[in-house]
């Protein structure tokens, strides 16, 4: 594999190394805190298109998604800026899919790639990320429980075309429905 930037490695090690898997789906605010020390500089320039040479190589890419994708939601949480560079996440992700660098990748590298799918409020999204799981996840030791996971999220986005626990955030006047759903457990992630 081609060498990375070593601001791309530093992201890779956090995320991947550093931090033990417990910690990357829970609210921790010391872990948020942390990240916008170490790597609020980087997403800032990340999402001035400074870092699209990244794009160049599976881990460069996978370092952009991480930025995009997860660090977005420790760093900005509760603001509508965690949800700003979903889409070029997304874009990410398909051109990593055309260009064959998901089959450079290991399970866990590969499940932090294909995530953005399942955050994206697009059901097209949702599909072409149970099309990847199955074929780039079927030995990962979690595919159970990542499974589920997932099912949880299409179901809110089948039914209500969106993600209920986000409308806070980004403004949006929530339905009675889906108040309703929100009072349910696996509602909120």
């Amino acid at each position: 594999m081609k060498t990375i930037p070593s601001k791309a490695q530093a992201i890779l090690d956090f995320w991947l190394k550093d931090t033990p898997a417990e910690k990357r789906f829970k609210k921790d605010e010391n872990l948020d805190k942390i990240i916008t020390e170490k790597f609020l500089k980087d997403y800032e320039l990340a999402s001035s298109n400074e870092y699209d040479d990244w794009q160049d190589t599976p881990l460069g890419s996978l370092a952009l998604v991480l930025l995009f994708d997860q660090f977005s939601r420790n760093m900005f949480r509760d603001d509508p800026i965690a949800f700003s560079q979903d889409h070029k996440a997304r874009l990410i992700v398909n051109d990593c899919v055309y260009a064959g660098f998901l089959d450079e990748l290991d399970q866990t590298q590969r499940l932090f790639m294909i995530l953005p799918l399942i955050h994206s409020e697009e059901i097209t999204d949702h599909d072409m990320g149970y099309y990847l799981i199955d074929k780039y996840l079927k030995d990962h030791p979690d595919l159970v429980t990542i499974k589920k996971f997932w099912k949880d999220h299409t179901l809110a986005i089948k039914k209500f075309h969106r993600y209920p626990h986000r409308n806070i955030v980004l403004g949006r006047k929530s339905t009675p429905e889906e108040i309703e759903f929100l009072n349910q457990p696996n509602s909120s992630w």
